[in-house]
């Protein structure tokens, strides 16, 4: 681990950055996310870290600092104007897995986002390493859901346009119109459920994926 540095991404380390969310996302959850373009965000508005063994990134972590919405703070279940920030990318290249990076990038985030204060929103999957990793730091599972690989009996599925945490970990999911929900599209093939009691209303199931959201203090 005394090869590891760990330092701000410049714009020349592009092409290896990929390199490393690709290969790392390859064979995890997150395999369909993998694309040919970092997201590009303001300084002012983002923290964008990379490992470095050799010159070489084998590990990134960019956060996304989000502007003040009265929406996501309700989502959330967090105080009215809590200053919140998201986990856009978080990767270790395979060779470098288990070393403790992804930890050693996140504490480093936490401690340079100490004056933003508020909390980190963390999404991962049914990815065990990550999930134990993110509790391991202090953060705290806020709600959970279901990406369902399914078909429904209704004609017409509608988009949720609204979460509400009702359920120890899990929400209620709402229409455009307020109304509460079973299970909203989320896809072509795949349907988002907040309680996996609701799970059973969908025929044909093939895949369920758990998300988890999980709240870090950055304060």
């Amino acid at each position: 681990m005394s090869d590891i540095k760990i330092t701000d991404f410049q714009s020349e380390m592009l092409e290896s950055w990929l390199r490393c969310r690709a290969l790392a996302y390859m064979r995890s959850a997150f395999n369909d996310e993998i694309n040919a373009q970092k997201e590009d965000v303001p300084p002012k508005r983002s923290l964008s870290l990379v490992a470095l063994a050799h010159e070489t990134v084998v590990g990134v972590c960019d956060i996304i600092l989000l502007k003040d919405n009265p929406i996501l703070t309700s989502e959330y279940n967090v105080p009215l104007h809590t200053p919140l920030a998201t986990l856009d990318t978080m990767a270790v290249h395979p060779d470098y897995q288990r070393q403790g990076i992804a930890r050693q990038l996140l504490l480093e985030a936490q401690k340079r986002l100490k004056t933003f204060g508020g909390k980190l929103i963390i999404y991962t999957l049914s990815d065990t390493p990550a999930n134990k990793l993110y509790q391991a730091i202090g953060a705290k599972l806020c709600f959970g859901g279901y990406l369902v690989y399914a078909s429904s009996p209704m004609n017409h599925v509608p988009k949720f346009s609204r979460t509400e945490i009702r359920y120890p970990h899990e929400v209620a999911l709402f229409s455009k119109q307020n109304q509460e929900i079973p299970y909203a599209k989320n896809g072509e093939e795949t349907y988002y459920v907040g309680q996996k009691k609701n799970i059973s209303q969908l025929q044909n199931v093939t895949k369920v994926v758990a998300e988890h959201i999980y709240l870090l203090n950055l304060a």
